[in-house]
C-alpha cells in the first residue's frame, strides 16, 4: 500500500472507529473508503434497477403506442 500524509478530524476519526468497531487509524480509514465504495455501487445497481423497472414498456404496450 501507498503511504499519504493527511490531515484528519480526530474528532470524526475517532466517531467512527466507534461506529465501525475498528482500533488503528489506518484500518478505520480503509473501513471507511471500503464502505463507501460499497454503499455508492449498491446506489448505482438501485437506480440502474429502479430505472429499469419504472421504465420498462412491454413490448405488447409499445407495439399499440406505435400504431
Amino acid at each position: 500500500m501507498t503511504s499519504v500524509r493527511i490531515d484528519l478530524d480526530h474528532d470524526l476519526l475517532a466517531a467512527a472507529a466507534a461506529i465501525m468497531g475498528t482500533s488503528t487509524n489506518d484500518t478505520t480509514i480503509n473501513e471507511a473508503l471500503r464502505r463507501i465504495v460499497v454503499h455508492e455501487r449498491q446506489l448505482h445497481h438501485l437506480a440502474n434497477r429502479a430505472a429499469d423497472v419504472l421504465f420498462d414498456i412491454p413490448a405488447s404496450a409499445a407495439a399499440f403506442a406505435e400504431r
